[in-house]
């Protein structure tokens, strides 16, 4: 019997699982990529005013600067930065303006 002989191509697709939407482990995103997801998703979020937020990339890791407005948006900040595909490591350096 040959691979795949006797099943249907849903049976063979779910042999094994899918491996769609993974890259290789060396496959590294561009620092410049994940500055842009990173602004995007603290400038769109509602819980959040990154108005006064810096944000620095160097080969995959991020420091954020600046104020925030609350301890909440300090730890929001920090947690959409984590969710982004290719970050290594965040350095918070967020202040709460009083």
């Amino acid at each position: 019997m040959t691979w795949g002989e006797g099943q249907s191509g849903a049976e063979r697709r779910k042999a094994g699982g899918s491996h769609a939407g993974q890259s290789a482990k060396f496959h590294r995103r561009s620092d410049d990529k994940i500055h842009e997801e990173i602004w995007e998703l603290l400038s769109n979020s509602a819980d959040l005013d990154a108005t006064h937020i810096e944000l620095h990339v160097e080969a995959g890791e991020v420091t954020l600067t600046g104020n925030v407005e609350s301890r909440d948006a300090r730890w929001l900040a920090e947690d959409l930065v984590n969710s982004v595909t290719g970050v290594r490591e965040v350095t918070n350096r967020l202040k709460v303006a009083r």
